[in-house]
């Protein structure tokens, strides 16, 4: 059995709390616990901005910060920027992080390092999209 603490709770939110239980004999530590779940996973995405990426092994600034989506999943970070193709898991916000910078460096070396003559036209729009971030790769 986990530890347990006891807590005040006012007698008004103790009355709303019964009407939430799914069955009588539902603990109010499980009907809590249910309750802090369903929030945790239906909060909305927030956003992070990403000014600094690594290039080639060197940290550039962004003409314009990168707005990264950031989710939770079943106690995971889900991180992401389609118009980038930029797409993580991770189990806390900053491995997150460092595997989008990660995933920006291999984006930039498959779509702008590449010859041109050789992506299709998506890739192509994602490479004029990259090299447009950094400054001085017009």
């Amino acid at each position: 059995m986990s530890e347990m603490t006891s807590i005040k709770i006012a007698t008004g939110v103790k009355d709303r709390l019964n009407h939430l239980k799914i069955h009588p004999r539902e603990t109010y530590s499980d009907l809590i616990s249910r309750l802090a779940s369903q929030v945790q996973t239906e909060l909305s995405p927030w956003q992070i901005p990403l000014i600094h990426v690594r290039i080639n092994g060197v940290i550039r600034e962004l003409k314009h910060p990168i707005e990264i989506s950031v989710e939770m999943d079943e106690g995971e970070y889900i991180l992401y920027n389609h118009e980038y193709r930029l797409l993580v898991v991770a189990p806390d916000l900053s491995e997150g992080l460092k595997d989008i910078i990660d995933e920006f460096e291999e984006n930039w070396n498959d779509f702008v390092l590449q010859d041109e003559s050789a992506l299709l036209g998506g890739a192509r729009d994602l490479r004029r999209k990259l090299i447009a971030l950094v400054p001085g790769e017009t």
